[in-house]
């Protein structure tokens, strides 16, 4: 459980870290390119007041209480069902707070989420994200891996 607990304080600290780097060299809106093939990946500096796509822009009051309430149920859950789950539920559960907390707190402390990763090829690119967005998405493909994996050989048995 502790280790599992410093992961999420790590995987945190990484995500605030980069961003305030981010913020303190690369100026807002420029990007500085970092794999030239295809124009491939970029670190840019982008402030995203909205959710994954932009969806939601400038709705940071309501984005920041609906986040910071999905967190406080997730922790709530965590301490009634944490010896209940698998070794994976319990790094994507704690993969989501660590990246819920990250743009929360961007949202409280920055006004908005401070996103830098892009990649693509060319004009074909993806939306930038950072590490806390990272580690939702890494949590959603632990969840299924449990599901299909996990779940479906112990009602196979």
């Amino acid at each position: 459980m502790k280790t599992v607990i410093l992961f999420t304080i790590f995987m945190f600290v990484l995500d605030q870290f980069t961003k305030f780097l981010v913020d303190n060299f690369i100026a807002y809106n420029s990007y500085v390119n970092v794999v030239t093939w295809f124009n491939f990946l970029n670190i840019t500096n982008i402030h995203n007041t909205g959710i994954a796509f932009s969806m939601f822009e400038n709705k940071n009051l309501i984005l920041s209480c609906v986040v910071f309430l999905v967190l406080i149920i997730i922790i709530v859950f965590l301490y009634k069902n944490v010896s209940k789950l698998s070794k994976i539920k319990k790094y994507a559960f704690y993969l989501i707070l660590s990246g819920g907390f990250g743009n929360l707190s961007d949202r409280l402390l920055r006004g908005a989420v401070v996103d830098f990763i892009d990649f693509g090829i060319n004009s074909l690119r993806w939306p930038s994200f950072n590490i806390a967005d990272s580690c939702i998405f890494v949590a959603t493909i632990l969840f299924f891996i449990d599901i299909i994996f996990i779940d479906c050989k112990k009602n196979n048995n």
